[in-house]
């Protein structure tokens, strides 16, 4: 049997839903509530969400480095490696989604065998997915043997999308959960460790007046000798800045 030389694609990672109104972006209702509880007990004020300093593109870029990683193992079968490129995020999210740009380095001779093997359901696929509609037009043919004879016989993925597509067929026909996945990219990713004001967030006093938090060292120690008298922080307080403008 002939052995395919392995090619390295530009393409897209399949399976990645996007950030935007998925399971995979940043939660910011969670993290806020969770501090405010926590705030609560050590009868702090609650915090806003402009009180919050989050480092987003390090989150993302984390999240889609690990979901490369996790899809390599997953497709083990039909992938060498998957090295993760950038993030693109669309302008607006009307009509598409962010999508991970990455290398991959296909293991031909596998992808092709199971596309011929499956090709009834990958016609099934190519129908779904490609064929044009009020509203859609589909920039690919939705045609088996279109796309047989442009990848010449399933063993040149040349074009940037095809390589992406055709192992998000092999993805899904797997049956493989998107809970899983979900866990096996979120293991060792806590939203807190993006928060990069996080001690502040937990201890730091806020001004009831600005919900800004209390900076100046004469307020703090202030409110340090208030908190030894009474064994409580103040229920209000005010920052300079508030204090000068009254």
């Amino acid at each position: 049997m002939r052995i395919l030389k392995n090619q390295n694609i530009k393409t897209w990672l399949p399976v990645f839903p996007g950030f935007y109104n998925t399971i995979y972006q940043y939660d910011d209702d969670s993290i806020l509530y969770n501090i405010n509880e926590d705030r609560k007990e050590k009868n702090l004020l609650p915090i806003d969400y402009d009180n919050l300093e989050i480092d987003y593109t390090q989150y993302e870029n984390d999240i889609a480095g690990k979901f490369c990683e996790v899809i390599e193992n997953v497709l083990e079968n039909f992938v060498e490696n998957i090295n993760f490129e950038k993030i693109h995020s669309p302008k607006t999210y009307n009509f598409s989604t962010d999508v991970i740009n990455c290398d991959i380095e296909p293991k031909i001779d596998n992808i092709q065998k199971f596309i011929l093997e499956n090709k009834e359901f990958f016609e099934k696929y190519l129908k779904n997915n490609y064929t044009s509609y009020d509203g859609f037009l589909s920039n690919f043919s939705n045609s088996f043997e279109t796309w047989k004879e442009n990848t010449e016989n399933f063993t040149n993925f040349e074009n940037r999308h095809i390589l992406g597509s055709i192992l998000q067929f092999i993805y899904n026909e797997l049956n493989i959960d998107d809970i899983d996945i979900y866990y096996q990219v979120k293991e060792n990713i806590s939203e807190y460790q993006y928060i990069e004001n996080i001690n502040q967030c937990d201890n730091a006093l806020i001004c009831t007046n600005c919900n800004t938090f209390i900076e100046s060292e004469k307020t703090l120690i202030l409110m340090e000798k208030y908190k030894e008298n009474t064994g409580k922080n103040p229920s209000k307080i005010i920052c300079k800045n508030c204090a000068d403008d009254a």
